[in-house]
């Protein structure tokens, strides 16, 4: 069986090193970064416009363990329209795969957000039958180390 050395000096150690950060950016640049399209703002207006009004996935939980060990439970409250907008949006996450990360600077009704998170990172999927809906929420940490290779 042949044995293969290959020792890279000089100017080939420089253009091998170019040649590998080049591949790595254009994975990291053109691979990881995805358009924000408006079903994804839809998705992540109506989690938040749920968490505000207190229809979140954890509010239904305690309603559901509060119905099961047969306490009164109250009825869901109606969801509250309140003004959230989006001042930017970007996302995370290799094409064609099950999760993308969100990272949304919010405002609501033009001023910082009443539980004074003005950044928030989520994790949102594709539906079956189209659309996006939020997973859950991430970090900064997820969020970033999604570019790497």
């Amino acid at each position: 069986m042949p044995e293969y050395n290959i020792q890279l000096r000089g100017w080939h150690a420089v253009v091998a090193l170019a040649a590998l950060l080049a591949f790595l950016g254009i994975s990291m640049a053109l691979l990881r970064v995805r358009p924000v399209d408006d079903e994804m703002r839809a998705a992540v207006h109506e989690r938040l416009l749920d968490e505000y009004s207190g229809r979140e996935p954890k509010d239904i939980a305690r309603m559901v363990e509060e119905a099961r060990a047969g306490a009164r439970v109250e009825p869901a409250q109606p969801r509250i329209s309140r003004d959230v907008e989006f001042p930017s949006m970007a996302a995370h996450g290799k094409m064609g795969a099950s999760v993308t990360l969100i990272r949304a600077e919010i405002t609501a009704e033009g001023g910082p957000p009443a539980d004074g998170r003005p950044i928030r990172y989520f994790r949102i999927s594709r539906k079956f039958g189209g659309g996006w809906t939020v997973v859950g929420e991430s970090n900064a940490y997820n969020y970033y180390s999604d570019l790497l290779p």
